[in-house]
C-alpha cells in the first residue's frame, strides 16, 4: 500500500469515529428529550422546549424551498397561520377536539401552498421573496378584516384542557416532537432522492437543470408544497397549545425572519442544521425575553446573532463542524502530502 493510500484509509478511520460519535450525540440527545417531561415536570422548560420544535420544524421545512432549491421565502408564518386557523375555526363550528382537525391545517396549508406556488414560482430572486411577504400581509389584512369568520383583531378562543396539572403540556410535547421527526425524516428523504438533487441543481443553476431535463417548474411547487405541510400541522398544534389565535401571533413575519436565521445558523441545505438552528434561536430569544422584556433591545439581539454569523459562520454552524472534522483527521493522520489533491467531495451531515 502506498504512503498516500495508508494515510487516506488512516483519515477515513478517523472521519468515520466522527461520524459515529455524531451518530451517538443524536441518539442520546432524541433519547433525552423523549424523557425529558417523564422524569421532570418542570413546565417552564417544556414550553420553552416546545418552542424549540416549533421554530426546528420551521427552519426545516424553511429548508427545503430556500435550502436545497434556492428560493429565499420569508412568509413561512403564513403557513403555520394557516394551519392555526383552520385548526381552531372547524374545532369551534363542527364542536369537536381541535386534535382532530390539526391534520387539517396541514392539508390547506399544502393546498394553499400548491395554488400559490403556480403563480409565485414563476419568479426569481428578489421578486420571490417580496412576493412571499406580500401574502403573509394579505393573510394578515384579511383575517384581520373578516370579523364575522376569523374573529377580527379579537381573535378565536379553543377551549382549555383539561389535563392534570403537571401534565398538562406534555400531549402538545409530544405530538410537536413526533412533527419534528416527521419533517427530519421527509428532509433527509427528499435530499437523496432525484427529487432533491434536482432541488439542488436548480439553486446551482436553474436554466441549467432544465437544459438537462429537470421539469423544474413541477419541482418548484412541489418543493414549496413540501416546505408548508408539516408547518400547518405545527401551527394547529401550537394554536391548541396557547389556546388563542390571533393574527398578530399566527402571522408575525418577526417570526419568518428568525426561521431564517435559524437556517442560515445551523446550515442551510444541510437536514440538521436548520433543527439546530432553530433550537438555539428559540433559546436565545427566551434569554432576549428574560432580560429585556419586549422591548425593541431584542431585535438588536437578532440582528447581532445574524451579523455574527454571516461574518463568522457563513456556511452555519454544522457545515463548519463537519469541514473542521474532516480537516481534523487529515491532519492526525497525516494526509496533506505536499502535492496530493484530496479529490473527496465536501459534504455535511
Amino acid at each position: 500500500m502506498t504512503a498516500i493510500g495508508a494515510t487516506s484509509t488512516q483519515a477515513a478511520t478517523w472521519f468515520g469515529h466522527g461520524r459515529r460519535a455524531y451518530a451517538a450525540a443524536l441518539v442520546l440527545g432524541t433519547a433525552w428529550l423523549v424523557a425529558f417531561p417523564l422524569y421532570t415536570h418542570d413546565l417552564y422548560w417544556q414550553g420553552v422546549l416546545f418552542l424549540c420544535f416549533l421554530f426546528a420544524i420551521m427552519a426545516s421545512g424553511w429548508n427545503i424551498i430556500s435550502g436545497f432549491a434556492g428560493y429565499i421565502s420569508l412568509g413561512q408564518s403564513a403557513f403555520m397561520g394557516l394551519g392555526a386557523y383552520t385548526t381552531a375555526l372547524l374545532a369551534l363550528h363542527l364542536n369537536v377536539t381541535p386534535w382532530a382537525m390539526i391534520p387539517l391545517g396541514g392539508v390547506l396549508a399544502a393546498l394553499v401552498a400548491a395554488v400559490l406556488g403556480v403563480v409565485i414560482m414563476r419568479t426569481r430572486g428578489h421578486a420571490f421573496v417580496i412576493i412571499t411577504i406580500a401574502f403573509l400581509l394579505i393573510l394578515q389584512l384579511a383575517t384581520l378584516n373578516w370579523t364575522s369568520f376569523t374573529g377580527g383583531s379579537n381573535g378565536l378562543t379553543l377551549p382549555i384542557t383539561t389535563y392534570p396539572r403537571d401534565w398538562q403540556y406534555a400531549p402538545f410535547y409530544y405530538v410537536l416532537l413526533g412533527v419534528l421527526g416527521l419533517q427530519i425524516v421527509m428532509s433527509w428523504w427528499i435530499r437523496r432522492t432525484k427529487f432533491g438533487m434536482g432541488l439542488i441543481a436548480i439553486r446551482e443553476d436553474e436554466d441549467k437543470a432544465g437544459a438537462v431535463g429537470i421539469n423544474t417548474s413541477v419541482y418548484k411547487v412541489l418543493a414549496f408544497v413540501a416546505s408548508a405541510v408539516l408547518i400547518g400541522v405545527a401551527g394547529g398544534v401550537y394554536a391548541y397549545y396557547v389556546t388563542f389565535v390571533d393574527y398578530r401571533g399566527m402571522y408575525n413575519i418577526q417570526n419568518s425572519v428568525l426561521v431564517v436565521l435559524a437556517a442560515l445558523l445551523g446550515g442551510r441545505g444541510t437536514v440538521l442544521g436548520p433543527v439546530l438552528g432553530g433550537f438555539a434561536v428559540q433559546i436565545i430569544k427566551e434569554e432576549a425575553n428574560v432580560h429585556f422584556g419586549t422591548t425593541q433591545m431584542n431585535l438588536v439581539v437578532y440582528g447581532l446573532v445574524m451579523a455574527a454569523v454571516v461574518l463568522f459562520l457563513p456556511r452555519g454552524i454544522v457545515p463548519s463542524v463537519a469541514r473542521w472534522a474532516r480537516e481534523r483527521a487529515d491532519r492526525a493522520a497525516g494526509s496533506i502530502v505536499s502535492g496530493a489533491i484530496d479529490l473527496r467531495p465536501a459534504s455535511a451531515p
